[in-house]
């Protein structure tokens, strides 16, 4: 009479956990790819904020000097020349 072993268990068991640890090494590995997705847009976004509040700033804030005052010479005709600045047009 031959005794045959029941078929082991094993094989199966083992691939199952090693196929339910594959599967949430994955969802780790998505969730920390999100999170640093995320971390970079938050940084983006508050790197183009803190550039725009500096753009403002420098704006507001910058010293404004006096416009110069042309010298005028008695007699003689003054010619006086004008030029486009970034803060509007400037006559020398």
């Amino acid at each position: 009479m031959d005794q045959k072993l029941p078929p082991s268990l094993s094989p199966g068991l083992f691939a199952s956990i090693g196929a339910g640890l594959g599967f949430v090494a994955r969802l780790l590995i998505g969730a920390v790819v999100i999170c640093v997705a995320s971390f970079v847009a938050m940084m983006t976004a508050f790197a183009g904020l803190m550039l725009a509040g500096a753009a403002l700033m420098m704006r507001f804030v910058a010293v404004r000097q006096p416009a110069r005052v042309p010298v005028r010479i008695k007699g003689a005709p003054v010619t006086l020349q004008a030029r486009r600045t970034p803060r509007g047009w400037t006559v020398e």
